[in-house]
């Protein structure tokens, strides 16, 4: 029992210091300083003496860059790893510092993907959309729900994503790479950036409905309304239907039609 509370207490250290993974981010090695900051409590636990505590603080130095809401995935297989190796099982520190280099990319690829380009744009576009809502509300929430919806609707993933990640990560190890791959998150990439464009759609023709209630723009976002539904029935790719919407709203400016 008091191993399982202090791998718990241990975990939730590196947790908290994996938020300044980037906070001395520098070209050479990028965030290699950062990284081995997060893991310094379990280095000083593993390793109480202080010359084979710099040998590993020194083995962890190397260049490493990973995106940093996929990193706690990493600190946890490696604080497993590096455990293991003071018990005296069979892991060398070789095996730790390939899979840092292997593991790295990938998850940078993911994070990438779903977090900055998908995930932040959506909540980003939920909380603007509030502001069309209380447009005549000089209060509080007209003036602060907005950015507080974004900043809520954002961490509510990610910060619950990153310490399960880190556990499951020292829980699992290697075994992680399936439970990433079952996770499926270019269906889940797809599906939010299909749930920003309805959104969208719906935002716009709130908008024609209470501030331009003309004949001829109700029919046209109309139609745009039913495009989107079509084209994500038939899941055509989000960026193909973004700048094709783009492409009918500048044609039918320059016509005159809208």
């Amino acid at each position: 029992m008091r191993s399982m509370n202090g791998n718990k207490k241990m975990l939730f250290t590196i947790y908290w210091r994996s938020f300044f993974i980037q906070a001395l981010w520098n070209f050479e090695r990028m965030q290699n300083v950062g990284f081995a900051y997060g893991l310094l409590p379990l280095i000083r636990m593993l390793y109480p003496d202080p010359e084979k505590r710099k040998e590993v603080l020194l083995r962890h130095l190397g260049f490493f860059n990973v995106h940093p809401y996929m990193v706690t995935i990493i600190f946890g297989i490696v604080a497993s790893m590096e455990k293991d190796l003071t018990e005296g099982k069979s892991v060398t520190p070789e095996e730790i510092t390939m899979l840092k280099a292997n593991m790295a990319g990938p998850l940078s690829a993911i994070g990438d993907t779903f977090f900055w380009a998908t995930w932040r744009p959506f909540t980003a576009l939920l909380g603007a959309s509030l502001i069309l809502f209380f447009y005549d509300v000089n209060t509080f929430r007209g003036t602060w729900l907005p950015p507080l919806f974004f900043l809520v609707s954002y961490n509510l993933i990610q910060l619950p994503f990153r310490y399960w990640s880190l556990k499951i990560g020292f829980q699992l190890r290697g075994r992680i790479v399936r439970v990433i791959a079952g996770m499926e998150f270019q269906r889940a990439v797809n599906t939010i950036r299909y749930a920003g464009l309805f959104v969208l759609a719906i935002v716009l023709i709130y908008y024609l409905a209470v501030f331009a209630p003309g004949f001829n723009e109700k029919v046209i976002f109309g139609a745009f309304f039913l495009l989107t539904l079509l084209f994500g029935y038939v899941r055509v790719p989000p960026l193909i239907l973004f700048y094709g919407t783009v492409l009918l709203a500048v044609g039918l400016a320059w016509l005159g039609i809208y």
